[in-house]
């Protein structure tokens, strides 16, 4: 088991050894999730992510409709930041 310390601003680093293990490099999305008062971290493929946003993307560009207009346009009237 690993113990750090959350900064200021929410963030943590995860430790270089579990890094190894896991191999987690610079720029590799993991997924969060709160289970039984636990955050669970998940890592994700790189190639899926991809795949599933290419293809969400390929199925919206048969309808008329500007998905990244409408993220735009929550973004702005939210003013948090969603990752698409």
């Amino acid at each position: 088991m690993y113990t750090v310390k959350i900064s200021s601003k929410g963030q943590i680093v995860i430790p270089a050894e579990a890094r190894k293990k896991l191999n987690i490099k610079e720029g590799d999305t993991l997924a969060v999730s709160v289970e039984d008062g636990r955050i669970i971290l998940k890592t994700r493929p790189a190639k899926i992510k991809k795949g599933i946003v290419e293809q969400t993307f390929g199925l919206l560009s048969d309808i008329d409709y500007d998905f990244k207009e409408h993220v735009n346009q929550i973004r702005k009237d939210s003013g948090r930041r969603f990752d698409v």
